[in-house]
């Protein structure tokens, strides 16, 4: 008959040095009853996930065999779809600031500009004055 999984993690438990079910919840800071829960087998209780990794170190497991053993999905939930009407508003204000990073982007690139002058230009014909 294969082990079930409340007498496996007991087995764990004790093989991890925590001799009593108080011993085990102390160190996790939680109730007797959780670990009681854990290792019962008509109870069915699981660890949460938030306790997952603090109690796969001290069990000395890795906290993805810990989930498996109890069944527990570690994949993070989807989030919520966006209502349509704030995701428009989430585009066009990254629109606008992208647009804005762009334009001052182009700004600090362009060569500086010289003030525009209604002289016109030398030309090769007449001689530009020497430096001193």
């Amino acid at each position: 008959m294969p082990e079930t999984v409340g007498a496996w993690f007991r087995r764990m438990r004790l093989r991890a040095g925590y001799r009593s079910q108080a011993d085990l919840a102390r160190a996790l800071g939680l109730a007797r009853a959780a670990v009681a829960n854990w290792e019962s087998d008509s109870v069915a209780g699981r660890p949460s996930r938030s306790v997952l990794p603090q109690l796969a170190r001290l069990l000395g497991l890795r906290a993805d065999e810990l989930a498996a053993r109890f069944g527990i999905d570690t994949a993070p939930p989807a989030p919520p779809p966006l209502d349509p009407a704030i995701l428009a508003a989430i585009e066009e204000a990254v629109a606008r600031g992208v647009a804005r990073g762009v334009a001052e982007a182009l700004s600090r690139a362009a060569p500086p500009r010289e003030p525009s002058s209604t002289a016109a230009p030398p030309t090769e014909s007449a001689p530009m004055p020497e430096p001193h």
